[in-house]
């Protein structure tokens, strides 16, 4: 007996293994093995039981070594897919399972967590006043036992204090089954739907009833309540039997969403996302094929959850670009959502404010049904939106952007209602570049072709209190308390003391970016309660847990952040939303900025008044630019029929698709010279094929060098999705290309980012 193995390498075959006497009768398609491969002991998965082996020497082949994971395989179902996405999105079937398996392609073993539980009352050595805090939080959260991670989640503290308390003995092991909700499910039952919000659910019921496939956009302004159709939806496939999958763009949305799920369907829901670790996947992986688990809610990666028999899928804020992988294989989880709900058939509903033009023109020629839910529930009125002209308004004159005397007006006035306000600026650090005055001279990251960007150093770096007297707008003053940052490959320098090229020492910091604001509101408001969220300050595993519970308990004040605060969030006591400078990103050399920029103009402006009146600030320079006019009048309609004519006209999805090739070298002129090959070649295949396709470049990428790489960049564009895919296929398998080994090849399927 021989065993058909992949590996997770670009080489798209499958590889001949011998299956050794003690696993003739256990070994099943879908079970991750280790093998040797090139002299390396990796991890492979069996994709075909052989009886026969058709080379030549059958003595010469290698052996499996052994069965990677006991207690986890790869579904039919999943291996089915698996080939779609290879074929598709022009990668090896190797790659296209590692990144579905729910633990990769890694030996792992499923290890028993330890877990704790609170006692009733406090015992053993005295506890602290904040020790005590968190201790009567989590007994009011429950008894059932977690884990350490599990509990600090649950109190919104470090795991440093829940050892503390396991060191004082008032948090004990126990061996029973761990909990894995956030907080204890209670709350509201199903509310009582108004007119659009049961049509919609009358519409996806009905699939659901046939057992047939049916896609769904649910266009609803943000609160109209799209989250209480998928709750009501969920119930109905659970009452049934079957299970469901619910996916959001992005981790930062995740505890909300479980919270609200878990208060409609208890300890039935389980949490998928890339920043667990493999050994707690693996763990929910056993709890779904359980049964225990019968909704899963996670970002791109929970696409492939391995759930049976599942009834309904849905995206959640359906156009966020967070759902396309930027690796190898360069799914979409939506489209894979879309592909997975074709197979079951099964309704797939994708939910947005701002739905991508592809979704939105997919709806108005038929291919989706379009529900629409167009006010906002429980009778609240869309926020009031306020246009602050920077040209005219602008407090820094050295062309910085701050806080505008009206919208400082209108934070005062949320402090003394005991509001929150929630100011957006998508750009972190404290200033966007350093610049000289005299030679023009901009630090860049000597990798990558990109500005650094000034960061102040953290206050317990420093040693400096919040209100340290800091000059918000010189760090020169003081460079010590600044570096700088490239945040595309991390790379950290030193503040200079003068500029390298012409030695002046007065460089200007330009732009500003989320700490500079912080500062300026600490300056402004000593008392508030600040909180700020971007990738800086939330990049541990449990961070944006801690910080969601602040919000949502109303511990914070004023909220600053970048986009991960602009969608999705659900805060009742946030009535004021300022958007620093709504111009970030408009002017970006990608045909989707202007796109990008309506979109989360909208969704932000959406947080503010989710029960009540609310208010919205935009600060910008161009007031009058569509993406800008029509975010403020809340008018996706207005804004679908702007973008789709400038895209029809000049051939861009979605009235075409589009695929982008990325090749890059050490050396910038082998970069160029297989560039220039690989799209001669697809040329001359491509006048030889009945596929009508545009090729265009190579070009410089618009960012042309990263990670020491230059870069250069070729575009198709046709009509028929495969088009592309096959053609680049062919050439790089059949044709005479070759190129240097240290040149990279990457190819984007339906690409989303050109930059």
């Amino acid at each position: 007996m021989y065993a058909a193995v992949v590996v997770n390498t670009p080489l798209d075959r499958a590889f001949t293994y011998k299956i050794p006497p003690d696993l003739m009768e256990s070994l099943e398609c879908g079970n991750l093995v280790n093998v040797s491969f090139n002299n390396r002991r990796i991890v492979g998965c069996v994709v075909g039981l052989l009886k026969d082996f058709d080379g030549s020497d059958p003595d010469s082949l290698k052996s499996i070594d052994g069965i990677a994971s006991e207690s986890y395989r790869i579904d039919e179902e999943l291996l089915n897919l698996s080939r779609f996405v290879a074929d598709y999105y022009v990668c090896s079937s190797g790659e296209a399972l590692s990144a579905m398996a729910v633990t990769g392609f890694r030996d792992v073993r499923l290890r028993t967590p330890v877990l704790y539980s609170p006692l009733l009352e406090s015992e053993g050595e005295a506890l602290t006043r904040r020790q005590q805090e968190v201790f009567q939080k989590l007994r009011q959260g429950g008894t059932a036992p977690a884990t350490k991670s599990a509990l600090a989640q649950l109190a919104g503290c470090s795991s440093g204090l829940i050892d503390k308390l396991i060191e004082k003995k008032v948090l004990v092991q126990t061996e029973r089954e761990p909990v894995h909700t956030l907080r204890k499910p209670s709350g509201p039952h199903a509310l009582e739907p108004n007119p659009e919000q049961s049509n919609a659910l009358k519409a996806i019921l009905e699939t659901v009833d046939r057992k047939i496939f049916g896609a769904y956009l649910l266009h609803g302004v943000t609160g109209s309540g799209k989250t209480e159709v998928y709750l009501q939806a969920m119930a109905s496939v659970l009452a049934r039997g079957q299970t469901a999958l619910c996916l959001v763009p992005e981790i930062a949305l995740t505890p909300q969403t479980v919270e609200r799920f878990e208060r409609r369907f208890g300890e039935e829901i389980g949490v998928f996302h890339s920043q667990q670790s493999r050994t707690a996947k693996l763990a929910l992986y056993h709890r779904i094929r359980s049964g225990e688990i019968r909704i899963v809610i996670g970002a791109r990666s929970a696409v492939f959850a391995p759930l049976p028999d599942i009834g309904l899928i849905v995206v959640d804020e359906e156009h966020d670009g967070s759902y396309k992988q930027g690796e190898t294989p360069r799914y979409h989880a939506r489209d894979i959502a879309i592909l997975r709900a074709q197979q079951a058939g099964i309704p797939v509903v994708l939910g947005s404010a701002t739905p991508s033009l592809e979704s939105y023109t997919n709806a108005l020629e038929g291919k989706y049904t379009l529900l629409k839910l167009s006010a906002r529930a429980a009778n609240v009125g869309m926020p009031d939106v306020r246009v602050i002209d920077l040209a005219h308004d602008l407090i820094d004159r050295s062309g910085d952007v701050s806080l505008s005397e009206p919208l400082v007006a209108a934070i005062r006035k949320r402090l003394e209602r005991k509001e929150q306000s929630l100011l957006f600026l998508n750009r972190r650090g404290f200033s966007n570049f350093l610049f000289c005055p005299s030679c023009k001279w901009v630090a860049k990251c000597e990798e990558d072709d990109i500005a650094m960007t000034v960061h102040r150093k953290s206050r317990r770096a420093t040693g400096q209190p919040r209100d340290s007297g800091l000059d918000l707008f010189d760090a020169q003053d003081r460079p010590d308390e600044f570096g700088l940052k490239c945040h595309f490959c991390g790379r950290r320098e030193p503040y200079p003391a003068c500029c390298p090229s012409c030695q002046r020492t007065d460089l200007l910091t330009v732009g500003s970016g989320t700490q500079r604001i912080e500062e300026e509101l600490a300056s402004r408001f000593p008392d508030a309660r600040l909180l700020r969220l971007d990738y800086d300050t939330t990049s541990g595993r449990d961070a944006w847990i801690r910080a969601w519970n602040q919000m949502a308990s109303g511990e914070a004040d004023i909220i600053i952040g970048t986009q991960m605060i602009a969608k999705g969030l659900h805060l009742e006591k946030v009535t004021l939303v300022g958007v620093i400078l709504a111009d970030v990103g408009l002017f970006l050399p990608d045909f989707r900025a202007e796109e990008r920029t309506f979109s989360l103009l909208t969704q932000v402006a959406g947080r503010a008044g989710r029960t009540g009146a609310g208010d919205v600030y935009f600060q910008t320079w161009m007031p009058n630019h569509p993406a800008i006019r029509c975010a403020t009048r809340h008018d996706y309609e207005a804004y679908y029929a702007e973008e789709s004519r400038r895209r029809r006209q000049s051939g861009f999805p979605p009235f075409s698709r589009l695929t982008a090739i990325t090749i890059s070298d050490t050396d910038s002129e082998k970069a160029f010279q297989a560039a220039r090959l690989l799209a001669s070649l697809l040329r001359r295949l491509s006048n030889s094929s009945p596929e009508q396709l545009r090729i265009n470049g190579p070009r410089l990428a618009p960012i042309a060098r990263l990670g020491g790489r230059t870069r250069y960049r070729i575009l198709l564009r046709g009509q028929r999705p495969r088009a592309a895919g096959n053609l680049v296929r062919k050439v790089l398998k059949d044709s005479d290309w070759s190129a240097s080994a240290s040149t990279r090849i990457a190819v984007d399927v339906d690409a989303l980012d050109l930059l």
